[in-house]
């Protein structure tokens, strides 16, 4: 089953129910073929969460590849009892399909 994610490139909104996997890249390389995103990095970030054993002190993880803060995110749901997870991106583009599909529109 395909994940399908909630994102936003607003760097203001803020899931209070979720872990975020922030993804961003610093180089971008023009090419021939169009716009290629150099290295991309991620950071997993919670806010502070009532969650199974406690208050839970929000905070960030990483910097880390995306896709080991997207399985790191979904153990900190499990672990917290947090709602899901969602993904903030620098450029939409930098998204990979291999990761999970975006929800359509943008928004958290």
């Amino acid at each position: 089953m395909i994940r399908i994610y909630s994102w936003t490139e607003d760097e203001d909104e803020v899931a209070l129910d979720a872990v975020t996997v922030g993804i961003k890249s610093d180089t971008r390389i023009l090419t021939v073929a169009g716009l290629q995103f150099g290295q991309r990095d991620a950071v997993v970030y919670y806010p502070e969460w009532q969650g199974k054993g406690g208050l839970i002190p929000a905070a960030m993880e990483g910097p880390m590849p995306v896709q080991s803060a997207l399985e790191r995110a979904e153990r900190l749901c499990a672990q917290h009892d947090f709602k899901r997870v969602v993904v903030w991106l620098q450029h939409q583009e930098l998204w990979d399909a291999r990761w999970g599909q975006l929800a359509l529109e943008p928004g958290l």
